[in-house]
């Protein structure tokens, strides 16, 4: 499935509708690739909460058996793009069949975000920090497609981190923030939590 398979575009735009990801489920069964396809609807019903105890266990074993059997071919796009080797691992999960989360350092977000964003629904960040400057943290809060991000790990909050968040324009979607937090003025909290909401952690101490 190539960056300019029209379903993959329609779930870019609407990540959300799983209506989109069952129709490309349909279109993979009639491409030959049913396994993907039944990984995407394995996922979708585990996502939807399985009340019956045995078949939870069952669709959780075969999202299992998939994975094994598949991981490496169905994430070769983006290790490409991230320049991994086969089989290594990349730091991303699959979520109602695509990879959705993805811990990397924030260099490689700013060098690679935009070309993932075309293959995958970028929604959860875990920034891996250790090694980031403030120089790749602002380059970070310049991508268009932070847009689809929804859930954000891993930051150290400081003021000047804060207010290029607050400046940011893309961090519409911003739905959970969990991060370290500190020496934020009274001001600057209360401006952000005008503009993200239930997204700002409540104590210096939250991780």
């Amino acid at each position: 499935m190539t960056h300019d398979n029209p379903f993959l575009q329609a779930l870019l735009a609407e990540p959300d509708d799983d209506t989109l990801r069952l129709a490309m489920a349909d279109w993979l069964d009639e491409h030959d690739q049913p396994a993907r396809a039944e990984f995407i609807r394995v996922q979708i019903e585990l996502a939807r909460s399985v009340a019956d105890r045995n078949r939870r266990w069952k669709l959780e074993l075969r999202q299992r058996d998939l994975l094994m059997a598949h991981d490496t071919e169905w994430v070769s796009p983006l290790a490409q793009v991230l320049g991994c080797k086969p089989g290594q691992w990349g730091g991303w999960v699959f979520r109602r069949g695509f990879v959705e989360y993805f811990r990397l350092p924030v260099h490689a977000l700013v060098t690679h975000g935009a070309r993932l964003a075309r293959l995958t629904p970028m929604r959860e960040l875990n920034l891996d920090c250790d090694s980031c400057g403030s120089w790749s943290l602002k380059d970070l809060w310049q991508q268009p497609w932070l847009r689809a991000v929804t859930h954000l790990y891993g930051l150290e909050l400081h003021p000047s981190t804060a207010e290029d968040m607050l400046n940011c324009p893309y961090l519409t979607g911003l739905r959970v923030l969990e991060s370290r937090w500190k020496d934020l003025s009274k001001p600057l909290r209360q401006r952000f939590v005008k503009r993200f909401g239930h997204a700002l952690p409540p104590s210096d101490e939250r991780t």
